[in-house]
């Protein structure tokens, strides 16, 4: 008799990439706009790069497996926090599943949605029951919802904030508020892939949210503003009991030698990855300006995308690649990446 599996793992389904990467692989992407994967059209900065370039002769070895010299640059990056409080992983996911995994065996993960895809599989994995709750119907968080949702049984609340699909988020009063009522057994993970894409004056210092509260871990990333997607490399900051334990449970090594010397040297050059948001904050509103002239539906963003109601083969007509928005709970739109000046020339021209 082969092994038995363990049957809440039946309705889990291969990661299905965008239409983006598969044309990729069969070299039938070069001459189209990929705004497919909210994904920096840039590359990574000239520091990093010279970083890069300067890890090569060492690639042979094991890099810290500590990772301390990022740890030191995050904390340094981020007023009040010490190494201490400092998470690494393979990207922010990793860093969501090691905070996730310190918590009892099963139990509930609430979770606005439609939301990042990953948090109902993370549950699975872990044996745990994801309790989806419903975006507001402008498409806002439900921050009530969440509250009334969360029941003895609750083990973590996960907030993308802004959120993707929607590009909608919740003020840093609200997303204090919510900490502060959240029981102090329920685990709030505050995930911030898009924060560097907030033009909200007053949504500032939200780490310190995990220094104020022992419930609470704010992750984030160097895919989206860092423009260092390839290297998947992700950090958190979390109360230093928590962030101890998920250092035990973090798989070994898990950060490479080209991860860590390309994220030190960006986080050391953050004016620079400001100045790329700032861009891609503009430019956002550049498409959404277009999207209410063309007269098509849009909602309002804090990310590095806009979600459109607009086909996705539509775009594909004009070159264009994007996420189709039935994959991510809105059929009929398009989530459009934030690309450079001239992809999003393409993407007005295309609705024009």
């Amino acid at each position: 008799m082969p092994p038995t599996f363990r049957s809440e793992l039946d309705s889990l389904k291969t990661y299905v990439p965008p239409k983006s990467w598969r044309m990729a692989a069969e070299g039938r992407a070069d001459d189209y706009a990929k705004l497919t994967s909210n994904e920096l059209a840039f590359g990574p900065l000239p520091e990093a790069e010279a970083a890069l370039t300067g890890a090569l002769p060492r690639a042979n070895r094991y890099p810290d497996s500590h990772v301390s010299r990022l740890r030191q640059v995050i904390a340094e990056a981020n007023a009040g926090v010490e190494t201490t409080n400092v998470m690494v992983g393979n990207g922010s996911s990793e860093v969501l599943l090691n905070a996730l995994q310190l918590l009892p065996a099963g139990g509930e993960v609430v979770f606005p949605w439609p939301s990042f895809s990953l948090y109902p599989m993370l549950c699975a994995v872990l044996g745990m029951t994801p309790r989806p709750i419903p975006l507001e119907e402008d498409n806002g968080l439900p921050a009530e919802g969440i509250l009334s949702a969360v029941t003895q049984e609750t083990r973590a609340v996960i907030l993308c904030n802004p959120n993707n699909p929607s590009g909608t988020y919740l003020k840093l009063d609200e997303v204090k508020s919510l900490a502060e009522e959240l029981p102090e057994d329920v685990l709030l993970i505050l995930d911030e892939a898009y924060v560097e894409f907030v033009d909200d004056p007053l949504y500032k210092d939200s780490h310190a949210l995990a220094l104020e509260n022992e419930n609470v871990v704010v992750a984030r990333t160097f895919s989206k503003a860092h423009g260092l997607a390839g290297l998947r490399v992700g950090y958190g900051i979390a109360p230093e009991r928590l962030a101890d334990y998920a250092e035990r449970v973090r798989f070994p090594v898990s950060v490479n030698l080209a991860a860590q010397v390309a994220a030190t040297a960006s986080m050391l050059a953050r004016e620079k990855v400001g100045a790329r948001a700032e861009f891609v904050i503009r430019d956002r509103g550049r498409l959404q300006r277009a999207f209410e002239a063309a007269n098509l539906d849009f909602i309002p963003s804090q990310g590095n995308f806009v979600m459109v109601r607009f086909g996705a083969d539509e775009f594909e007509k004009s070159g264009i690649l994007v996420r189709e928005g039935a994959a991510l709970g809105y059929p009929g739109w398009s989530r459009v990446t934030v690309g450079n000046k001239e992809e999003n020339d393409r993407v007005i021209g295309a609705i024009s």
